[in-house]
């Protein structure tokens, strides 16, 4: 039987190895090989697009339009069209990203396109792209966007969308300063608007997220009165749902609208919540199994209130940090501790003094031994050595994915070595990302009477990793993307540069790592082994011998000229 080559491999089976592939990076690299598989492998390259500029936006939707036969894998567009710097600008790439948005679904390429999501300090400059993508898109069905100083107008096209499955508002700084009772007061057209077309033209929603950070939460108290049968997650942000505290005079055991609202969706699964929302005493009056949620997020009172829901619990991200000063690792430890389903876990621990954090990792390790996600950030205050890190999380024996935030340690070692160390002691975790964060105050400087000199704080460096291993399980190579950011004294600004780079993680004198001529002689220099001892001997021995005969060479020359000098001195 022929052996079969890669070019003849079935499309099929081809979707099925690049569904495998971890990086993005590699599915481009497999569509460049030819171009029938970039026809195949396309799809999976293009099923989610992610443009964080005005200039990528206006590019790529450029080629999407020209090319409908790759625009029509796209089902996720996620447009950022960058970040906030002056008024001007962020007019202009608003204006670039709504009209290359708009020109793209009027030309109905994107007939595939499911879920769009607008991600800016405020809202499209041109409206009628909310127009374009309801009309020409006819698979949408979940839509995103951000709102800031300006507000959709009464005749908005974004309220015109009917039978949406989801949908995403994101509030930001300037909408808390300037809209706080936009959505509470229903006499307002856009308010009506609003709730309409959530309540009435959406009656199959299955998620709601209205998120935003702000220490005054707008108010959102109509959402109690809705009613989704197939809500599935909803995700709150600074947004006041329940009663204002006037109405606190009520009976303890009394139920709040929100309370009622959350036992009316008996199929909800994902539970996002902040401190603004609903009281942890309000919470903790729901019926019990009246909801089974798998995913919650909040702060640690809420999570306390609801003791009947720990046993369905399988992941659980705390909204706030928790203060060393009120909340100590080991009340943490308890409460996780009775999450007997929890895989995933996001936490955050704000630390007021230098802090012994191989005690909070075992309690961590000794309440959450399943978990397979864990979000850590420690802040602050230098909390841990990575050398120490990696020693102690091999207690998580089915952890696989990573984020690690803290404040660096006085002279730890780098990012690169911090992440190879990690990936040689734990070479199960396929993933993780390390963030180092600048300290409080400029190390040497910890007075606070020194705390007003402009001096810079240290760097911020972030990286992204990816570990690959050969078929025995042992470490091979180290994928890094690296992110460096620098705040500058006086108000200079802010420099960044990244860094990608592949680390060969293999031991001294393995098959294929052995380089070849100069590169391979001054490696085996290097090596800390027998055979590098033996080959720095023979060098310091050739170096000598040369050394011996230049030296009897320079000598024989030196005499010969003296000879000739003392015969022309006599003649």
């Amino acid at each position: 039987m022929p052996a079969l080559s890669l070019a003849d491999v079935p499309g099929d089976l081809l979707l099925e190895i690049a569904s495998y592939l971890e990086c993005r990076a590699d599915v481009y690299n497999l569509c460049l090989t030819n171009h029938r598989f970039f026809a195949t492998v396309s799809s999976v390259l293009y099923a989610s697009v992610t443009l964080n500029s005005a200039e990528q936006c206006t590019t790529t939707l450029n080629m999407l339009r020209r090319h409908p036969y790759i625009a029509r894998h796209v089902r996720e567009l996620v447009v950022k069209p960058g970040q906030l710097s002056s008024s001007d600008n962020q007019f202009n790439h608003s204006e670039k990203a709504s009209s290359a948005v708009r020109d793209i679904a009027m030309s109905r390429v994107l007939d595939a396109l499911v879920k769009f999501t607008w991600d800016f300090d405020d809202l499209p400059v041109y409206d009628d792209m909310w127009f374009a993508l309801r009309v020409c898109c006819p698979q949408l069905r979940y839509v995103g966007t951000s709102v800031g100083t300006r507000v959709p107008n009464l005749h908005s096209h974004l309220f015109d969308f009917v039978d949406l499955r989801g949908f995403s508002l994101y509030l930001k700084q300037g909408f808390f300063e300037s809209h706080l009772d936009i959505f509470s007061d229903e006499q307002q057209p856009t308010s009506r608007r609003f709730w309409d077309m959530l309540m009435h033209k959406c009656p199959n929603l299955q998620e709601l997220v209205i998120d935003g950070v702000s220490p005054f939460p707008v108010d959102a108290r109509p959402l109690s009165r809705a009613r989704w049968p197939n809500l599935r997650r909803l995700v709150l942000g600074d947004v006041a749902v329940d009663w204002l505290p006037g109405d606190a005079l009520a009976a303890p055991d009394a139920k709040s609208p929100f309370i009622e609202f959350l036992e009316a969706h008996p199929n909800l699964q994902s539970l996002g919540l902040s401190r603004s929302n609903v009281s942890h005493a309000r919470l903790a009056t729901m019926a019990p199994d009246t909801i089974k949620l798998r995913s919650f997020t909040g702060t640690l009172e809420q999570l306390q209130s609801i003791p009947h829901m720990h046993k369905y619990l399988d992941s659980v991200a705390f909204r706030e940090p928790m203060r060393t000063r009120d909340v100590t690792a080991l009340a943490v430890a308890s409460l996780l501790q009775k999450l007997t389903s929890l895989t995933k876990l996001k936490i955050s621990f704000m630390l007021h003094s230098m802090y012994d954090s191989g005690n909070l990792l075992r309690s961590l390790i000794a309440s959450c031994p399943n978990l397979t996600h864990l979000e850590l950030a420690c802040g602050h205050k230098p909390s841990l050595q990575l050398e120490l890190f990696a020693k102690t999380i091999r207690g998580f024996s089915k952890l696989r994915v990573l984020h690690l935030t803290v404040v660096k340690y006085p002279g730890d070692e780098t990012l690169a070595a911090g992440a190879a160390r990690i990936a040689m002691t734990n070479p199960r975790i396929k993933h993780f990302s390390l963030t180092l964060l600048p300290p409080s105050y400029p190390f040497g400087f910890p007075l606070p009477v020194l705390n007003f000199l402009p001096l810079p704080y240290r760097s911020k460096d972030s990286g992204s990793f990816t570990l690959t291993c050969d078929k025995h399980g042992l470490p091979q190579t180290l994928r890094g993307f690296e992110r460096r950011r620098l705040t500058w004294p006086f108000g200079l600004g802010q420099t960044g540069r990244t860094k990608r780079y592949i680390n060969d993680l293999r031991p001294a004198g393995s098959p294929g790592k052995r380089k070849s001529g100069l590169k391979g002689v001054f490696q085996l220099m290097t090596e800390s082994s027998a055979a590098g001892e033996e080959m720095r001997i023979m060098v310091f021995c050739a170096l000598m011998v040369f050394l011996a005969l230049w030296g009897c060479w320079v000598g024989n020359r030196v005499g010969r000229e003296d000879q000739l000098a003392l015969r022309l001195v006599s003649s």
